[in-house]
């Protein structure tokens, strides 16, 4: 299987028609934008701190850094795994380091903040757990593909992907295998990443690169059932974005087919908005907030897909990162060359930016106060204080 960059998704998009779908709710189609980025106040977010935690390169160049930082809303840290092979803990109010410790290879996505542990993946396929108030390292498990999403710790499992359409179960506590679950890749095309897992109510919800969502038992991974998102494409099917549960219904994207409200339970198709390019979305109240490959951050109805907003980001920034939601006013995004974005949620307006004067590739992180915690390409962490 070849893995094409998520910038041939829009050429090899062009020709898929929009016209004919079956989308119950067509209106976003039609809804003039409701949000402009000249709207935005630049440099209106200001550093509370910043502190390098990744050394340069010898010529100084700043590196494509896809770590995300991770905050621990129990005792108010933040972690941040990177290119030289660290992992670092900080007072999230001051930046203060609280301990450092090593990890085998370059750390991917997100830190994750397990009660009494610290989970992070990397690019030689390791996840590894480390004691969250010393750095200590509890257990590592190995796998063949790279560790590039999230883990998610749900009951007594944690379960996470790599990069060969797997995705496993272990022991939360131990790190022992319970249970994995495979599916072929595509013959030709893939798109490069994957979906992270989203857990709800004793359920695992997943996408593959060959355009299938799956819902798996969290205890034993076996399949309550599945569901194809892009039935009627031969290439660039990969649901990749990571699928999220609004009650009884899971919202799920394919490249090309689209984006779906689901049936929990059965996994039967509730509405469908044809819109191709969606790699990233997330739940706000009773609706997500998809962005899509060419810098469109749009708020779909978890009732009917309809668009309720849209924005359009510069193109000259790059793909937006998976939004985020900050407290309950604003989503954030991060563009590849280098800006933080917050748009209000009910319209799309931008209404703050922050520029580090370098890439952003790692979605941020934020805290109960609305606080962001965002790793620039030039090694460094801030942390943003909310707009008041």
């Amino acid at each position: 299987m070849r893995r094409a960059p998520l910038a041939a998704l829009p050429l090899a998009l062009a020709l898929a028609s929009t016209t004919g779908c079956r989308n119950l709710g067509m209106a976003g189609d039609f809804t003039p934008l409701t949000g402009a980025t000249r709207a935005a106040a630049p440099l209106a977010i200001q550093p509370a701190w910043r502190k390098t935690v990744q050394p340069q390169t010898l010529n100084n160049e700043p590196q494509v850094r896809r770590a995300a930082p991770g905050y621990d809303a129990l005792a108010d840290r933040v972690a941040v795994a990177g290119q030289d092979g660290k992992l670092l803990c900080l007072e999230a109010a001051s930046g203060e380091t609280l301990w450092q410790t090593d990890i085998s290879g370059v750390g991917q996505d997100r830190v994750v903040f397990d009660p009494d542990q610290v989970v992070v993946g990397t690019d030689d396929g390791m996840l590894a757990a480390f004691d969250r108030d010393t750095g200590a390292k509890r257990w590592v498990y190995m796998v063949q593909g790279v560790v590039a999403r999230a883990p998610v710790a749900a009951g007594e499992r944690i379960v996470f992907v790599d990069g060969t359409n797997a995705i496993y179960g272990l022991e939360r506590q131990t790190g022992q295998w319970r249970w994995q679950y495979r599916r072929d890749a595509p013959a030709e095309f893939a798109l490069a990443g994957e979906s992270a897992p989203a857990v709800a109510n004793g359920r695992v919800f997943v996408g593959f690169s060959d355009g299938v969502l799956a819902a798996l038992a969290l205890e034993d991974g076996a399949t309550l059932w599945t569901r194809d998102l892009a039935p009627e494409h031969e290439r660039f099917q990969d649901a990749d974005a990571t699928p999220a549960v609004l009650g009884d219904m899971v919202v799920a994207a394919s490249a090309a087919g689209g984006i779906y409200g689901l049936d929990v339970q059965t996994g039967a198709i509730r509405w469908h908005l044809n819109r191709p390019g969606a790699i990233g979305l997330t739940a706000v109240d009773s609706d997500v907030v998809v962005a899509f490959d060419r810098g469109v951050i749009a708020r779909v109805s978890g009732f009917d897909g309809r668009i309720r907003w849209r924005t359009t980001l510069p193109t000259a920034d790059g793909a937006p990162s998976e939004p985020m939601r900050v407290g309950l006013r604003y989503i954030a995004v991060t563009t590849g060359r280098g800006t933080l974005h917050l748009m209000d949620e009910m319209n799309g307006r931008p209404v703050r930016q922050f520029r580090p004067g370098n890439g952003i590739h790692g979605a941020p992180a934020t805290a109960p106060d609305g606080s962001l915690f965002v790793l620039s390409d030039g090694g460094i962490l801030y942390a943003l204080r909310p707009p008041r």
